[in-house]
């Protein structure tokens, strides 16, 4: 019985939080197909077709490219990784968490540090430079994390939690504002 409660709790809680779409588990190619879909029909029944849907789109899934490209990858199984579409205060949160290498953590804090960093236009001319050369590898901040910076038109969050000596958790959120 303590099951269904635990469930329940759950239940109210995401009612509360007003999360629209939660998923925790792997994120292999068909299950984040099927996730996408699922989100894509969710934000069309939700916000319609202004704009603001896609710009809530491309943000969950360059969120979720962002969370594949730093989730390791064990036996051929990448690790579990959890994604929340959420709505509060006239705001879509676009919040993703998995597992990454500590060794990954300096890399990617720099790119995260060079987006923070950088004004809006700024950000538009090193995604445009990028796009243009083809080398994405070769410059400090990723194509993806910019382009989730632009699209929100918001500073993106993060966090590292400290597992292990050899993973942390990596906390990554954006919001996106419904008004504008």
């Amino acid at each position: 019985m303590s099951e269904l409660l635990n469930v329940f709790d759950v239940y109210k809680y995401m009612n509360k939080e007003n999360i629209i779409f939660a998923y925790t588990g792997t994120f292999e190619h068909f299950v984040t197909t099927t996730l996408l879909k699922s989100i894509k029909r969710e934000l069309k029944r939700s916000i319609g077709g202004n704009g603001l849907d896609k710009r809530v789109y491309n943000v969950v899934v360059e969120s979720i490219e962002n969370l594949s490209k730093y989730s390791p990858v064990e036996n051929n199984v990448q690790s579990s990784g959890i994604i929340l579409l959420c709505k509060t205060n006239g705001k879509y949160l676009v919040i993703t968490g998995n597992y990454i290498l500590n060794q990954d953590i300096p890399k990617l804090k720099e790119k995260l540090e060079t987006v923070l960093s950088l004004s809006p236009e700024e950000l538009k001319n090193v995604y445009r430079e990028q796009i243009i050369s083809k080398r994405v590898h070769e410059n400090k901040a990723g194509l993806g994390i910019i382009d989730i910076a632009i699209k929100s038109g918001n500073k993106i969050m993060y966090n590292f939690k400290q597992n292990s000596d050899n993973t942390s958790f990596y906390i990554f959120q954006t919001e996106i504002n419904a008004y504008i």
